[in-house]
């Protein structure tokens, strides 16, 4: 009887050992399953959305940046710009664009190495980011205008008005990037601990297609926050946000962020730059220190830092509160300037 205990014990370990083996095969099966899904259509995806919206614009390194030009009976100008990791500025900035279209001539960017633009080596400094941008608006023949920029664009912007401050007719940011942000305890506010992140979600997610599953099964939601896009939109839109985030350049892009914030840190917005911060009260909640952080970095008199309910992509989680503080904005909606029907509630 005793002998039989140990028998017992070793094969219920055995089958325990047998049927996590059998699991972790299928597992397995179904990544390589997955990964090779991805793979394949990965190549079907570029087919799809090849040359499907907007012009190009080649720098002087040889790479096209494609831009969306929204024409408008307004005279001033509005350039918008997406934060990082973004697929495609011009489906993201859909229906923000088509709102405030009526009192702009809107040029929405898709900055080398997001959408439709192309992949470079060149890295992805900040120095880089900003020469690229100001040749597009040479090339198109703008020299007075207004920034508006999510996220990481806050961070590009900063510099590039320094750089071309006779041009920038103001900045507003949608949740803004700020170079003092590296100084918050939150973890993921240091860019290295950043690149580590989407490096492994890189490997263990993208490149085994687990990614692309998560993105199909959320294009509903992705639909309902951008309202303007169509059925005949969602295939392209959907390939798009599967094929592009994390490619290589924007892995550079991240890589190289801690230098870039380095190059800003101690970077004002000039006086004759009124700037205008839209912040999310997720992140305000979050990191107290967020609102501060932005308020130091303004000095022309015009310039406002508000913050209004939802997360980090207000131009989704919360447009009309945008737009509201927008055209609620002197330097925004001026004189002269006409607020479209569809803001004049939020005017």
């Amino acid at each position: 009887m005793e002998t039989a205990k140990p028998k017992k014990k070793h094969r219920i370990l055995r089958t325990i050992l047998k049927v996590l083996g059998i699991i972790f095969a299928v597992i397995l099966i179904a990544v390589v399953i997955l990964a090779i899904r991805n793979r394949i259509l990965s190549k079907s995806d570029k087919k799809l959305y090849a040359d499907v919206y907007g012009e190009y614009y080649t720098t002087d390194s040889g790479d096209r940046i494609n831009y969306t030009f929204y024409d408008s009976s307004s005279d001033r100008v509005a350039v918008i710009l997406p934060g990082y990791g973004s697929a495609s500025a011009h489906y993201e900035f859909d229906t923000f664009a088509k709102r405030i279209n009526g009192d702009y001539k809107l040029v929405i960017v898709d900055p080398i190495g997001v959408g439709l633009s192309d992949e470079t080596d060149t890295p992805r400094t900040v120095e880089n980011y900003c020469t690229e941008l100001h040749g597009l608006m040479e090339y198109l023949g703008y020299d007075r205008y207004t920034i508006i920029g999510h996220s990481i664009a806050g961070l590009y912007s900063l510099y590039y008005a320094n750089q071309y401050a006779d041009e920038v007719e103001a900045f507003i940011g949608i949740d803004a990037s700020v170079p003092h942000q590296v100084d918050s305890d939150e973890w993921m506010a240091k860019p290295d601990n950043q690149y580590k992140v989407y490096k492994v979600l890189r490997a263990a997610f993208v490149k085994t297609g687990i990614y692309r599953v998560v993105t199909e099964l959320g294009m509903d939601a992705l639909m309902e926050q951008i309202p303007t896009l169509t059925e005949a939109d969602r295939d392209i839109v959907c390939a798009m946000n599967c094929s592009v985030p994390m490619n290589d350049t924007q892995m550079n892009e991240l890589k190289l962020l801690g230098k870039s914030i380095e190059t800003c840190y101690d970077m004002k917005f000039p006086e004759t730059v009124p700037v205008l911060y839209v912040l999310a009260n997720d992140n305000c909640d979050r990191m107290p220190e967020w609102e501060p952080m932005h308020k130091e970095l303004v000095t022309a008199p015009e310039s406002r830092v508000v913050s209004i309910d939802g997360t980090h992509y207000l131009h989704h989680t919360n447009l009309d509160g945008l737009l509201s503080k927008m055209y609620g904005w002197e330097c925004f909606a001026g004189p002269g300037i006409t607020v479209s029907e569809n803001n004049e509630e939020a005017a």
